[in-house]
């Protein structure tokens, strides 16, 4: 028995939005897109990159089929521990207690000015 495979196109042609096999959407993870634009090096504020990756993510999901309040499972990367509550806060504006299951982990990213990155897993 095959399983079939749908992907979505992510931010780059190498990285896809999302894979989609038996009844769930599992997204690539989303960084802000303003990230990416600051030639000046000037960091994005981490309440903009969070804003910006949960609408990447909600975008992806949407093109895929699916919905944030269908998320089962959540993961987030910050680069600092003092960007917690900016998470929290915006987390519980989109997924009311109980929400999907969710980790949150300190991470060093690989590209410069990144500070959040989100990716996640959603039933169809």
């Amino acid at each position: 028995m095959s399983m079939q495979l749908v992907r979505t196109p992510g931010p780059v042609s190498w990285l896809p939005g999302s894979v989609t096999a038996a009844g769930l959407v599992f997204t690539s993870g989303m960084v802000s897109p303003s990230a990416f634009e600051r030639p000046d090096g000037d960091p994005v504020p981490a309440k903009q990159q969070i804003v910006e990756a949960l609408r990447e993510l909600e975008s992806t999901l949407t093109e895929a089929g699916t919905t944030l309040a269908r998320m089962v499972k959540i993961e987030a990367f910050v680069a600092a521990e003092d960007m917690m509550d900016a998470w929290n806060e915006e987390f519980l504006k989109r997924w009311p207690v109980p929400g999907p299951a969710r980790t949150t982990l300190i991470a060093r990213f690989a590209r410069a000015g990144i500070s959040f990155e989100v990716q996640g897993v959603a039933a169809l």
